[in-house]
């Protein structure tokens, strides 16, 4: 049996790239993003001018699904990839 209790998911079968936004069900004040496809950089100890940070991840996505997870607004999107066709 499940515990996760879904809030959001999106996944684009043709490439494999989603996102799965939960919480768990005996876990209050949290919840879990599950991202599939995205490439990603993580570090356990980050050093900021000579002293260690906290840990840290660094996801790179497209601006559309920046959008789909509520992180950036459709007119950031566009403006972004105006300036890609730009480039």
């Amino acid at each position: 049996m499940s515990t996760k209790a879904t809030i959001a998911l999106e996944r684009d079968e043709s490439t494999g790239v989603g996102y799965h936004l939960y919480e768990e069900a005996f876990e209050d004040g949290t919840v879990y993003l599950e991202l599939e496809g995205f490439q990603f950089e993580a570090s356990s100890i980050a050093c900021i001018h000579g002293e260690e940070g906290q840990p840290r991840l660094l996801v790179k996505l497209p601006s559309m699904w920046a959008v789909k997870l509520g992180l950036i607004s459709e007119e950031i999107a566009r403006k972004l990839a105006g300036e890609e066709a730009g480039r």
